[in-house]
């Protein structure tokens, strides 16, 4: 666990530039090069190297090239891969960010294959730093920073890599969620179409520019009842709106979303911000409605135990803790701890996020 860490006023500053470079953009390769100074300034190296994971049968690398890479060095990747210490290491800490040394000794490292190669086409890997980001269902992210002379990364510097992570990881999956569909309203219906969510588009001041088809419908749905403005929207929504809107981009975490319950179905509301255009900045509100009763999909349960799949199930059903413990016939702090357990196997933030990895897999191909 990386210990919190207290910054000075430019570092504090630079972090805040580097989130706010990294959610101007919701094109991946921009937010990079945009980020990408004040990183430098933040967390001095020589390479950075930014990797999009797709675990399969073969897994796939998609390297970023505009994080700065040892290209060199990623050319020969496939036949080195084995042998990385930095991949083998950040898999078993997901989202933690690592220095070399918590990886493997210094003696050990000198003998990896990877620092060898890396000496002998002039490419000196003398220190590292990572982490591996669970961006999505089946989806990571590894981010590496390298020094090629002999000078570790501090633990203020692994600190603050650890509190940019988090933006790092929404700003990933902002882009994918948006991906192409940015270029017009036309596009971004086509994907929520693909993947299953309605979607309306707000000026900063909660006026409504855009909605997909569904979204009406959905809003008359779950909030016939409840206080709305004049223009139909819920005054919950405008609210959060207004909230993230006076919000620092640091403060933003975890409170870009927001879940509804009611009868058989839960809805889920994820916020966010989009990239400049011409006139007012715009957010985006996406609508996701999962059905209450649904089965623990098997590549979620094969990764649990039977009663860690069973407490995932009454999760997915959208009970909360005490209704599992009631249901499962266990105190309510077993409950609590079994849903933790499930969160670091899983590898999910929040309760939002276990929900968004079964409606990903549980989507029709």
């Amino acid at each position: 666990m990386v210990a919190s860490i207290r910054l000075n006023s430019r570092e504090f500053l630079l972090t805040h530039d580097v989130a706010l470079a990294l959610h101007e953009s919701k094109h991946l390769p921009d937010m990079l090069s945009q980020a990408q100074a004040p990183l430098a300034r933040l967390i001095p190296a020589d390479y950075w190297a930014m990797c999009i994971v797709t675990p399969g049968r073969p897994v796939e690398y998609q390297w970023i090239e505009e994080a700065g890479a040892p290209n060199e060095l990623l050319a020969q990747y496939e036949s080195l891969k084995a042998n990385d210490f930095v991949l083998q290491s950040v898999v078993r800490q997901p989202d933690t960010v690592l220095r070399d040394e918590e990886m493997l000794s210094r003696r050990a490292l000198e003998h990896s294959l990877l620092y060898q190669q890396s000496r002998e086409i002039g490419v000196n890997l003398e220190q590292v730093m990572a982490v591996l980001l669970n961006i999505d269902a089946g989806v990571f992210c590894g981010i590496t920073a390298y020094r090629d002379k002999c000078r570790p990364f501090s633990r203020k510097e692994q600190g603050a890599m650890q509190l940019l992570s988090r933006h790092f990881k929404a700003a990933i999956r902002n882009s994918r969620i948006l991906d192409s569909a940015l270029t017009g309203y036309r596009l971004l219906e086509a994907l929520g179409q693909r993947q299953g969510f309605e979607f309306i588009i707000l000026n900063a001041a909660a006026s409504e520019v855009h909605r997909s088809r569904r979204a009406s419908e959905i809003l008359d749905a779950w909030f016939a009842h409840a206080p709305r403005t004049r223009a139909g929207l819920p005054r919950s929504f405008v609210d959060r709106l207004k909230a993230l809107v006076r919000m620092d981009l640091l403060e933003r975490d975890g409170s870009d979303t927001v879940e509804f319950h009611q009868n058989d179905q839960s809805l889920h509301v994820t916020f966010i911000e989009l990239p400049p255009h011409e006139g007012p900045r715009q957010w985006g509100l996406f609508l996701n409605e999962f059905p209450k009763s649904i089965s623990l999909p098997i590549q979620l349960a094969r990764q649990l135990t039977e009663r860690q799949a069973a407490v995932a199930e009454a999760m997915a059903n959208n009970m909360n803790t005490d209704q599992i413990a009631e249901a499962l016939r266990m105190k309510p702090n077993t409950a609590k701890v079994h849903v933790r357990d499930i969160y670091g196997r899983l590898r999910c933030d929040s309760r939002a996020d276990f929900m968004h990895q079964i409606a990903q897999l549980l989507k029709p191909v």
